[in-house]
Protein backbone atom coordinates (compact mmCIF):
# COMPACT_ATOMS: atom_id res chain seq x y z
CA UNK A 1 0.00 0.00 0.00
CA UNK A 2 2.95 2.08 1.15
CA UNK A 3 4.06 1.14 -2.25
CA UNK A 4 1.18 2.45 -4.34
CA UNK A 5 1.15 5.79 -2.53
CA UNK A 6 4.71 6.49 -3.16
CA UNK A 7 3.71 6.05 -7.11
CA UNK A 8 1.03 8.20 -7.00
CA UNK A 9 3.02 10.73 -5.85
CA UNK A 10 5.70 10.28 -7.99
CA UNK A 11 3.48 10.11 -11.04
CA UNK A 12 1.35 13.52 -9.28
CA UNK A 13 5.31 15.12 -9.62
CA UNK A 14 6.12 13.94 -13.21
CA UNK A 15 2.74 15.44 -14.49
CA UNK A 16 3.54 18.49 -12.11
CA UNK A 17 6.26 19.04 -14.17
CA UNK A 18 6.15 17.74 -17.56
CA UNK A 19 2.24 19.62 -18.25
CA UNK A 20 3.71 22.95 -17.51
CA UNK A 21 6.41 22.36 -20.03
CA UNK A 22 4.34 21.00 -22.80
CA UNK A 23 2.10 24.36 -22.09
CA UNK A 24 5.39 26.24 -22.72
CA UNK A 25 5.76 24.80 -25.76
CA UNK A 26 2.46 24.50 -26.97
CA UNK A 27 2.31 28.53 -26.21
CA UNK A 28 5.91 29.07 -28.14
CA UNK A 29 4.08 27.00 -31.11
CA UNK A 30 0.73 29.25 -30.86
CA UNK A 31 3.04 32.08 -30.90
CA UNK A 32 4.99 31.31 -33.38
CA UNK A 33 2.08 30.55 -35.92
CA UNK A 34 0.98 33.98 -34.80
CA UNK A 35 3.78 35.47 -35.99
CA UNK A 36 3.86 33.90 -38.89
CA UNK A 37 0.16 34.54 -39.89
CA UNK A 38 1.40 38.40 -38.94
CA UNK A 39 4.04 38.25 -41.68
CA UNK A 40 1.84 36.99 -44.18
CA UNK A 41 -1.06 39.87 -43.43
CA UNK A 42 2.23 42.18 -43.89
CA UNK A 43 3.14 40.87 -47.14
CA UNK A 44 -0.86 40.42 -48.14
CA UNK A 45 -1.06 44.47 -47.17
CA UNK A 46 1.98 45.16 -49.04
CA UNK A 47 0.91 43.25 -51.94
CA UNK A 48 -2.13 44.99 -52.05
CA UNK A 49 -0.61 48.21 -51.70
CA UNK A 50 1.93 47.59 -55.22
CA UNK A 51 -1.20 46.31 -56.62
CA UNK A 52 -3.22 49.70 -55.88
CA UNK A 53 -0.12 51.52 -56.98
CA UNK A 54 -0.16 49.63 -60.09
CA UNK A 55 -3.42 49.95 -60.54
CA UNK A 56 -3.05 53.57 -60.52
CA UNK A 57 0.29 53.49 -63.20
CA UNK A 58 -2.10 51.76 -65.40
CA UNK A 59 -4.51 54.03 -64.90
CA UNK A 60 -2.12 57.09 -65.90
CA UNK A 61 -0.69 55.12 -68.83
CA UNK A 62 -5.01 54.42 -69.72
CA UNK A 63 -4.58 58.47 -69.41
CA UNK A 64 -1.79 58.53 -71.48
CA UNK A 65 -3.16 56.48 -74.45
CA UNK A 66 -5.59 58.71 -74.29
CA UNK A 67 -3.77 61.19 -74.91
CA UNK A 68 -1.56 59.35 -77.54
CA UNK A 69 -4.94 58.63 -79.26
CA UNK A 70 -5.70 62.08 -79.61
CA UNK A 71 -2.35 62.38 -80.89
CA UNK A 72 -2.76 59.68 -83.19
CA UNK A 73 -5.93 61.25 -84.61
CA UNK A 74 -4.33 64.62 -84.78
CA UNK A 75 -1.27 62.68 -86.93
CA UNK A 76 -3.57 60.55 -88.86
CA UNK A 77 -5.21 63.77 -89.56
CA UNK A 78 -1.47 65.55 -90.68
CA UNK A 79 -0.71 62.82 -92.86
CA UNK A 80 -4.65 62.85 -94.56
CA UNK A 81 -3.39 65.93 -95.39
CA UNK A 82 0.20 65.31 -96.19
CA UNK A 83 -1.30 63.05 -98.44
CA UNK A 84 -3.81 65.37 -99.94
CA UNK A 85 -0.88 67.75 -100.36
CA UNK A 86 1.57 65.32 -102.19
CA UNK A 87 -1.42 64.34 -104.17
CA UNK A 88 -2.22 67.77 -105.23
CA UNK A 89 1.52 68.60 -105.74
CA UNK A 90 2.37 65.58 -107.59
CA UNK A 91 -0.64 66.19 -110.14
CA UNK A 92 1.07 70.00 -110.83
CA UNK A 93 4.79 68.54 -110.93
CA UNK A 94 3.12 66.25 -113.49
CA UNK A 95 1.11 68.97 -115.55
CA UNK A 96 4.35 70.88 -115.40
CA UNK A 97 6.64 68.47 -117.00
CA UNK A 98 3.69 68.59 -119.37
CA UNK A 99 4.34 72.37 -119.53
CA UNK A 100 7.79 71.93 -119.91
CA UNK A 101 7.67 69.63 -122.30
CA UNK A 102 5.07 71.75 -124.78
CA UNK A 103 7.55 74.78 -123.88
CA UNK A 104 10.49 73.27 -125.03
CA UNK A 105 8.73 71.98 -127.87
CA UNK A 106 7.71 75.20 -128.56
CA UNK A 107 10.80 77.07 -127.88
CA UNK A 108 12.85 74.24 -130.09
CA UNK A 109 10.32 75.50 -132.87
CA UNK A 110 10.63 79.41 -132.37
CA UNK A 111 14.47 78.85 -132.43
CA UNK A 112 14.33 77.02 -135.57
CA UNK A 113 12.27 79.70 -137.66
CA UNK A 114 14.84 81.89 -136.36
CA UNK A 115 17.65 80.35 -137.28
CA UNK A 116 15.89 79.82 -141.14
CA UNK A 117 15.25 83.29 -140.92
CA UNK A 118 18.86 84.52 -140.07
CA UNK A 119 20.26 82.15 -142.65
CA UNK A 120 18.06 83.52 -145.12
CA UNK A 121 19.19 86.56 -144.32
CA UNK A 122 22.68 85.65 -144.61
CA UNK A 123 22.23 84.16 -148.04
CA UNK A 124 20.41 87.05 -149.52
CA UNK A 125 20.99 89.97 -147.24
CA UNK A 126 18.21 92.64 -146.00
CA UNK A 127 17.20 95.23 -149.10
CA UNK A 128 17.90 99.17 -148.26
CA UNK A 129 15.54 102.02 -149.43
CA UNK A 130 17.97 102.85 -152.31
CA UNK A 131 17.55 99.05 -153.54
CA UNK A 132 13.40 99.24 -152.97
CA UNK A 133 13.58 102.62 -154.63
CA UNK A 134 15.97 101.72 -158.05
CA UNK A 135 13.76 98.77 -157.99
CA UNK A 136 10.45 100.31 -157.85
CA UNK A 137 8.50 101.14 -161.17
CA UNK A 138 6.16 103.62 -159.76
CA UNK A 139 5.38 105.48 -156.60
CA UNK A 140 2.82 103.11 -155.92
CA UNK A 141 5.00 100.25 -156.21
CA UNK A 142 7.74 102.05 -153.97
CA UNK A 143 4.92 102.84 -151.42
CA UNK A 144 3.75 98.86 -152.00
CA UNK A 145 7.35 97.60 -151.56
CA UNK A 146 7.75 100.07 -148.08
CA UNK A 147 4.49 98.01 -147.22
CA UNK A 148 5.96 95.09 -147.18
CA UNK A 149 9.56 95.27 -146.36
CA UNK A 150 7.94 96.97 -142.94
CA UNK A 151 5.87 93.97 -142.58
CA UNK A 152 8.68 91.83 -142.90
CA UNK A 153 10.92 93.71 -140.00
CA UNK A 154 7.40 93.59 -137.73
CA UNK A 155 7.25 89.70 -138.62
CA UNK A 156 10.69 89.38 -137.61
CA UNK A 157 10.29 91.04 -134.70
CA UNK A 158 7.46 89.34 -133.23
CA UNK A 159 8.96 86.18 -134.02
CA UNK A 160 12.15 87.20 -132.24
CA UNK A 161 9.77 88.35 -129.47
CA UNK A 162 8.00 84.77 -129.45
CA UNK A 163 11.35 83.36 -129.08
CA UNK A 164 12.39 85.57 -125.88
CA UNK A 165 9.06 84.66 -124.55
CA UNK A 166 9.13 81.00 -125.20
CA UNK A 167 12.14 81.05 -123.53
CA UNK A 168 10.90 82.92 -120.02
CA UNK A 169 8.40 80.90 -119.90
CA UNK A 170 10.55 77.86 -120.35
CA UNK A 171 12.71 78.76 -117.50
CA UNK A 172 9.74 79.78 -115.70
CA UNK A 173 8.41 75.90 -115.42
CA UNK A 174 11.48 74.84 -115.14
CA UNK A 175 11.63 76.78 -111.89
CA UNK A 176 8.05 75.88 -111.02
CA UNK A 177 8.95 71.96 -111.69
CA UNK A 178 12.02 72.26 -109.40
CA UNK A 179 10.06 73.91 -106.82
CA UNK A 180 7.52 71.56 -106.79
CA UNK A 181 9.63 69.00 -106.75
CA UNK A 182 11.35 70.06 -103.46
CA UNK A 183 8.08 70.85 -101.93
CA UNK A 184 7.74 66.48 -103.19
CA UNK A 185 10.41 65.41 -101.13
CA UNK A 186 9.47 67.73 -97.94
CA UNK A 187 6.11 66.61 -97.74
CA UNK A 188 7.55 62.88 -98.33
CA UNK A 189 9.93 63.48 -95.59
CA UNK A 190 8.13 64.91 -93.57
CA UNK A 191 5.14 62.26 -94.00
CA UNK A 192 7.95 59.55 -93.19
CA UNK A 193 8.39 61.38 -89.83
CA UNK A 194 5.15 61.26 -88.69
CA UNK A 195 4.79 57.89 -89.16
CA UNK A 196 7.60 57.10 -87.25
CA UNK A 197 6.97 59.24 -84.46
CA UNK A 198 3.14 57.42 -84.73
CA UNK A 199 5.18 54.09 -84.32
CA UNK A 200 7.11 54.66 -81.95
CA UNK A 201 4.39 56.27 -79.34
CA UNK A 202 2.79 53.21 -80.18
CA UNK A 203 5.92 50.92 -79.19
CA UNK A 204 6.50 53.04 -75.91
CA UNK A 205 3.44 52.66 -74.40
CA UNK A 206 2.93 49.14 -75.19
CA UNK A 207 6.54 48.67 -73.47
CA UNK A 208 4.80 50.35 -70.49
CA UNK A 209 1.84 49.37 -70.30
CA UNK A 210 2.75 45.60 -71.13
CA UNK A 211 5.42 45.53 -68.44
CA UNK A 212 2.62 47.13 -65.99
CA UNK A 213 0.25 44.22 -66.69
CA UNK A 214 2.98 41.86 -65.61
CA UNK A 215 3.58 43.44 -62.54
CA UNK A 216 0.04 43.30 -61.40
CA UNK A 217 -0.20 39.88 -62.40
CA UNK A 218 2.65 39.40 -60.27
CA UNK A 219 1.48 41.15 -57.44
CA UNK A 220 -2.06 39.21 -57.42
CA UNK A 221 -0.03 36.17 -57.75
CA UNK A 222 2.12 37.35 -54.60
CA UNK A 223 -1.36 38.08 -52.48
CA UNK A 224 -3.48 34.76 -53.89
CA UNK A 225 -0.53 32.88 -52.42
CA UNK A 226 0.24 35.04 -48.99
CA UNK A 227 -4.10 34.38 -49.03
CA UNK A 228 -3.57 30.72 -49.15
CA UNK A 229 -0.98 30.40 -46.52
CA UNK A 230 -2.95 32.63 -44.47
CA UNK A 231 -5.58 30.82 -44.08
CA UNK A 232 -3.73 27.75 -43.79
CA UNK A 233 -1.93 29.60 -40.78
CA UNK A 234 -5.14 30.71 -39.09
CA UNK A 235 -6.53 27.18 -39.73
CA UNK A 236 -3.31 26.15 -37.77
CA UNK A 237 -4.00 28.71 -35.20
CA UNK A 238 -7.54 27.58 -34.44
CA UNK A 239 -6.64 23.91 -34.03
CA UNK A 240 -3.75 25.14 -32.05
CA UNK A 241 -5.51 27.24 -29.88
CA UNK A 242 -8.39 24.70 -29.39
CA UNK A 243 -6.19 22.00 -28.75
CA UNK A 244 -4.60 24.58 -25.80
CA UNK A 245 -8.04 24.86 -24.71
CA UNK A 246 -8.93 21.60 -24.60
CA UNK A 247 -5.81 21.06 -22.79
CA UNK A 248 -6.32 23.67 -20.82
CA UNK A 249 -9.97 22.45 -19.60
CA UNK A 250 -8.47 19.23 -18.85
CA UNK A 251 -6.19 20.54 -16.83
CA UNK A 252 -8.68 22.73 -14.88
CA UNK A 253 -10.22 19.13 -14.57
CA UNK A 254 -7.66 17.62 -13.57
CA UNK A 255 -6.37 20.31 -10.92
CA UNK A 256 -10.23 20.69 -9.83
CA UNK A 257 -10.58 16.66 -9.16
CA UNK A 258 -7.72 17.10 -7.11
CA UNK A 259 -8.43 19.89 -5.19
CA UNK A 260 -11.67 18.11 -4.43
CA UNK A 261 -9.45 15.02 -3.42
CA UNK A 262 -7.63 17.34 -0.75
CA UNK A 263 -10.56 18.92 0.12
CA UNK A 264 -11.81 17.65 3.60
CA UNK A 265 -15.63 17.87 5.01
CA UNK A 266 -16.94 18.54 8.47
CA UNK A 267 -18.71 21.38 10.07
CA UNK A 268 -18.82 24.45 8.59
CA UNK A 269 -17.48 28.03 10.87
CA UNK A 270 -19.64 31.02 11.46
CA UNK A 271 -18.59 33.27 7.80
CA UNK A 272 -18.87 36.70 10.37
CA UNK A 273 -17.29 36.03 13.47
CA UNK A 274 -18.97 38.28 16.48
CA UNK A 275 -21.96 38.99 14.46
CA UNK A 276 -24.71 36.51 14.78
CA UNK A 277 -28.11 38.25 14.19
CA UNK A 278 -29.62 37.02 10.77
CA UNK A 279 -32.15 39.71 8.95
CA UNK A 280 -33.67 37.38 6.21
CA UNK A 281 -33.57 33.76 6.60
CA UNK A 282 -33.77 31.73 3.52
CA UNK A 283 -36.97 30.92 2.08
CA UNK A 284 -40.13 33.10 0.38
CA UNK A 285 -40.03 36.69 2.04
CA UNK A 286 -41.20 40.30 1.10
CA UNK A 287 -38.64 41.64 -1.51
CA UNK A 288 -36.82 44.55 0.43
CA UNK A 289 -37.43 47.38 -2.82
CA UNK A 290 -40.92 45.55 -3.27
CA UNK A 291 -42.80 44.42 0.39
CA UNK A 292 -45.81 43.46 -1.84
CA UNK A 293 -43.75 41.36 -4.17
CA UNK A 294 -42.89 37.67 -2.94
CA UNK A 295 -39.46 36.56 -3.21
CA UNK A 296 -37.38 33.20 -2.75
CA UNK A 297 -34.40 34.13 -0.79
CA UNK A 298 -31.56 31.77 -1.72
CA UNK A 299 -29.58 32.43 1.64
CA UNK A 300 -29.57 33.93 4.93
CA UNK A 301 -28.39 37.92 5.52
CA UNK A 302 -26.44 38.42 8.64
CA UNK A 303 -26.02 41.91 10.16
CA UNK A 304 -25.25 43.78 12.90
CA UNK A 305 -24.30 47.50 14.76
CA UNK A 306 -20.85 48.23 13.71
CA UNK A 307 -20.97 45.29 11.22
CA UNK A 308 -19.53 47.05 8.58
CA UNK A 309 -16.05 46.59 7.54
CA UNK A 310 -16.41 43.15 9.46
CA UNK A 311 -13.70 40.39 8.52
CA UNK A 312 -15.75 37.56 6.43
CA UNK A 313 -14.25 34.15 7.20
CA UNK A 314 -14.39 30.77 4.94
CA UNK A 315 -16.04 28.69 6.78
CA UNK A 316 -14.72 25.81 5.43
CA UNK A 317 -11.72 24.80 3.58
CA UNK A 318 -11.68 25.14 -0.02
CA UNK A 319 -10.68 26.57 -3.67
CA UNK A 320 -11.68 30.34 -4.51
CA UNK A 321 -13.82 29.88 -7.57
CA UNK A 322 -14.53 33.81 -8.48
CA UNK A 323 -13.86 36.55 -6.27
CA UNK A 324 -15.15 39.91 -8.48
CA UNK A 325 -16.27 43.02 -7.91
CA UNK A 326 -19.40 44.86 -10.04
CA UNK A 327 -22.99 44.24 -10.30
CA UNK A 328 -22.61 41.03 -10.70
CA UNK A 329 -26.46 40.15 -10.90
CA UNK A 330 -27.49 41.68 -6.94
CA UNK A 331 -24.27 40.19 -5.72
CA UNK A 332 -21.94 43.33 -5.46
CA UNK A 333 -18.50 42.01 -4.72
CA UNK A 334 -18.98 38.62 -3.93
CA UNK A 335 -16.64 35.70 -3.72
CA UNK A 336 -17.51 32.17 -4.18
CA UNK A 337 -15.61 28.94 -3.05
CA UNK A 338 -15.67 25.31 -3.74
CA UNK A 339 -15.47 22.85 -1.18
CA UNK A 340 -15.58 18.96 -0.58
CA UNK A 341 -18.53 16.48 -1.65
CA UNK A 342 -19.51 19.32 -4.15
CA UNK A 343 -20.32 21.89 -1.69
CA UNK A 344 -20.13 25.91 -2.48
CA UNK A 345 -20.46 28.74 -0.50
CA UNK A 346 -21.26 32.10 -1.57
CA UNK A 347 -20.25 35.77 0.22
CA UNK A 348 -22.11 38.90 -1.22
CA UNK A 349 -22.23 42.31 -0.69
CA UNK A 350 -18.57 42.42 0.38
CA UNK A 351 -16.51 45.99 0.09
CA UNK A 352 -13.35 44.18 0.09
CA UNK A 353 -11.78 41.25 -1.28
CA UNK A 354 -8.50 39.33 0.04
CA UNK A 355 -8.30 36.47 -2.17
CA UNK A 356 -8.18 35.37 -5.94
CA UNK A 357 -9.75 33.18 -8.21
CA UNK A 358 -7.70 29.73 -8.02
CA UNK A 359 -6.70 30.41 -4.48
CA UNK A 360 -6.74 28.01 -1.82
CA UNK A 361 -8.14 28.89 1.37
CA UNK A 362 -8.26 27.46 4.72
CA UNK A 363 -11.51 27.18 6.98
CA UNK A 364 -11.44 30.50 9.43
CA UNK A 365 -9.00 32.50 6.94
CA UNK A 366 -10.31 36.13 6.38
CA UNK A 367 -11.04 36.47 3.08
CA UNK A 368 -12.88 39.75 2.47
CA UNK A 369 -14.94 42.28 4.46
CA UNK A 370 -18.42 43.01 5.26
CA UNK A 371 -19.82 46.16 3.03
CA UNK A 372 -23.32 46.99 0.93
CA UNK A 373 -22.51 46.41 -2.38
CA UNK A 374 -25.05 45.45 -5.57
CA UNK A 375 -28.50 45.19 -4.77
CA UNK A 376 -28.14 45.70 -0.76
CA UNK A 377 -30.37 47.87 1.60
CA UNK A 378 -27.84 48.42 4.26
CA UNK A 379 -24.50 46.95 5.24
CA UNK A 380 -24.63 43.07 5.74
CA UNK A 381 -23.59 39.91 4.65
CA UNK A 382 -25.42 37.47 2.18
CA UNK A 383 -24.43 33.85 2.93
CA UNK A 384 -25.23 31.14 0.74
CA UNK A 385 -24.68 27.28 0.74
CA UNK A 386 -25.18 25.04 -2.85
CA UNK A 387 -24.74 21.75 -3.38
CA UNK A 388 -24.00 20.14 -6.54
CA UNK A 389 -25.11 23.53 -7.74
CA UNK A 390 -28.46 24.18 -6.01
CA UNK A 391 -28.81 26.02 -2.93
CA UNK A 392 -29.80 25.07 0.17
CA UNK A 393 -30.77 26.34 3.48
CA UNK A 394 -27.59 27.60 5.40
CA UNK A 395 -28.87 27.16 8.69
CA UNK A 396 -28.51 23.61 8.49
CA UNK A 397 -24.75 23.65 8.12
CA UNK A 398 -23.77 26.59 10.66
CA UNK A 399 -23.03 26.23 14.28
CA UNK A 400 -26.18 26.83 16.58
Amino acid sequence: MRDIFKKIILVTMIAAIFVPVLSIIAQVNLQELRNNHAYLQRNINEARRNIADTNRQINEADREMDRIDEEMMQLLEDMLILDGDIAIVEERYEQSILELESARTYRDTQELIVHDRLRALHEHGQPNLLDVLVQSTSVRDFMLRMEWMTQITRQDQRMLQRLEEANERYLVIVEDAARLANTLKSLMVELERTAAELELLMEQWQERHGALMINRQTFEEMLAADQAQVRTVAQQIAREEERIAAAEAERRQREAAERAARLTGGSMLWPVPGFWSISSGYGNRPNPFNRRQIQFHTGIDIHGTGIMGAEVVAVQHGYVISAATGWNGGYGTVIMLQHANNYETRYAHLSRLLVTEGQEVHAGQVIGFVGSTGNSTGPHLHFEVRRNGNHVNPIGYLPR
